[in-house]
C-alpha cells in the first residue's frame, strides 16, 4: 500500500474519533441541561409556594399576631433569598453549565433553604407555628424532589467532567467548546 492511503486512513480515523467524541460530549451536556430544567421547575414551584403564602390571609394573620419585627425580619430574609434565587436561576445565560453559573445556583439554593429553615423553625407562640403544617409538608416534598434531582444532575455532571478529562479528549474538548462544570 502506498503511504498516501495510510495517511488518508489515519485522517479518516481521527475525523471519526472527533465526531464520536463531539457527539458523546453533546449527549452528556444535553442530559445535564434536561435535568437542570427539571431542577428549575422544582425551584420555581418553591418560589410559587412562597409567593402564594405571602399573598395569603395566613401571612397577614401571622404578622398581626406575632411580634412584627421578628416575623418581618425572618420573612424578609426568606423573600430576599427567593429574589436572589429568581435572579440567578432565571436570568438569560450563555453557558448554563459553566462553573460560575453552577456555583451561583448552588449558593442561592443553600441560602434559600437556610432562610426557610430559620423562619420555619421559629418557636411557636400562642398563635401557633409561623408556617402552617400543610405548607411545611408541601415545602418538604418540593425540597425532597430538589435533592433527588440534584443527585441525578451531579452524577451526570461527574460523567460529563470525566469525559472531558479523559486522555485524548482533553486535548480537543476545549477547542470544541466544552468546559468542565461544577456540581450543585
Amino acid at each position: 500500500m502506498d503511504t498516501s492511503i495510510w495517511l488518508w486512513l489515519a485522517v479518516a480515523a481521527v475525523i471519526f474519533w472527533l465526531v464520536g467524541l463531539y457527539n458523546r460530549l453533546m449527549r452528556l451536556r444535553s442530559r445535564a441541561l434536561d435535568v437542570l430544567t427539571a431542577l428549575e421547575r422544582q425551584v420555581r414551584s418553591s418560589l410559587m409556594l412562597l409567593e402564594t403564602f405571602a399573598q395569603s390571609a395566613q401571612m397577614a394573620a401571622l404578622t398581626a399576631t406575632n411580634s412584627p419585627q421578628d416575623m418581618e425580619a425572618e420573612w424578609m430574609e426568606v423573600v430576599r433569598a427567593a429574589q436572589v434565587v429568581e435572579a440567578i436561576w432565571y436570568a438569560p445565560r450563555k453557558n448554563s453549565l459553566s462553573q460560575t453559573a453552577q456555583q451561583k445556583r448552588s449558593d442561592s439554593l443553600v441560602a434559600l433553604q437556610s432562610a426557610w429553615s430559620t423562619w420555619a423553625n421559629t418557636p411557636p407562640d400562642l398563635a401557633g407555628a409561623p408556617v402552617p403544617e400543610e405548607m411545611q409538608a408541601e415545602w418538604s416534598a418540593i425540597q425532597n424532589k430538589v435533592k433527588a434531582i440534584q443527585e441525578a444532575l451531579n452524577a451526570i455532571i461527574e460523567n460529563y467532567n470525566d469525559a472531558i478529562a479523559e486522555y485524548p479528549a482533553r486535548w480537543v474538548a476545549g477547542w470544541m467548546g466544552f468546559e468542565s462544570s461544577t456540581k450543585i
